[in-house]
Formats: C-alpha cells, structure tokens, sequence
C-alpha cells in the first residue's frame, strides 16, 4: 500500500497528507503577504519610474550639451574669441530687452559670421562658389522690393498715427 505519491496528491483513502496541508496553509499565507504588497508595489514602481525620468533627462542634457560642443567645434566658434564674446549675452527678460540686444550685438555677430562663410566658401569648387554667388544675388534682387515695400508701408502709418496724436494731445489740452 502506498501511503502518498511523490507529487503529494491525495493518498489512497483520497484524504491529503499533512505535509500538502501545511504546504496548502503556507501558500496561502503568502498569498495574503502578495496581496497586501500591493501598495508597496506600487510605491516602488513610482520611485523606479522617477529615477528612470530623472536618469533619462540627465542623459539627455548631455547628449545636448556634447552636440553643442561639437556644433560649436564644427563652426570655430571656440577658436574665435570674437564670436565666442559676441554671442555670450545674457538672457533676454523681455521682448524689449530681446530687441535691445539683437539691435547692439547683431550687427557684429553677422560680420563675423559672413566672414567664416567667405572663409569656408574659398575652400569649396568652384561650381559651388558660382552657385552661392548667383544665390546671393538673386536674394539681393528679391529683398529690394520687399525693402523698398516695408519703408513704405511705414510711411504710409506714420501720418496717420501722428494725426491720432495730435488729436489726443489736443483733447487733454482743451
């Protein structure tokens, strides 16, 4: 007579062993350990997700930061202490401010810039330079008229609000 079966199923009599009752009992207890973990499971997915977010976004800002040294190395913008001076403002605080310093530091920054395009350029065939050449031409023709358009279009609204500003200096006076 065999009392049980190796894989502890129910014995002959169709009663289960002690041993398969306290595994059964055992089971169970974990079971309930499992399920009250939940909360626990889930705090810790939120921290690993955080730490995930937070690792992925400090390799992104490298990733950024690695470009722009490269950009800037493609360019000789570290070798040209000029430009490097000329583009190192502070950041606008208003629109004003913005224009203020698009309007000072502009100017100098095209130069310099135009400057390292003619430098580039003389390196390049001669089918390319002709073709920049005809390129910058044709710019040159089309911005004439858009020019010439935008000066007088402000002409055209200088009058009229300097009327509305003698009208309103007027009233306040009368």
């Amino acid at each position: 007579m065999a009392k049980s079966s190796k894989r502890g199923a129910a014995t002959p009599k169709g009663h289960r062993s002690r041993a398969e009752d306290a595994l059964s009992r055992k089971a169970v207890q974990h079971h309930d350990f499992v399920g009250a973990a939940a909360k626990d499971r889930e705090r810790s997915r939120a921290v690993e997700e955080e730490r995930i977010e937070r690792d992925r976004s400090e390799v992104e800002s490298d990733v950024v930061r690695e470009m722009e040294e490269e950009f800037e190395q493609a360019a000789g913008v570290a070798k040209d202490a000029r430009l490097a001076d000329v583009l190192k403002f502070p950041r606008p605080k208003s629109f004003r401010q913005g224009f203020e310093i698009l309007r000072d530091r502009g100017p100098a920054a095209l130069e310099i810039l135009r400057e390292k395009a003619e430098e580039r350029l003389e390196g390049m065939p001669a089918p390319v330079k002709s073709a920049v050449r005809l390129s910058e031409r044709v710019i040159g023709m089309l911005a004439g008229p858009v020019r010439v358009g935008v000066h007088l279009i402000a002409d055209a609204l200088r009058t009229p609000a300097q009327m509305l500003r003698l009208l309103l200096v007027n009233r306040r006076t009368a």
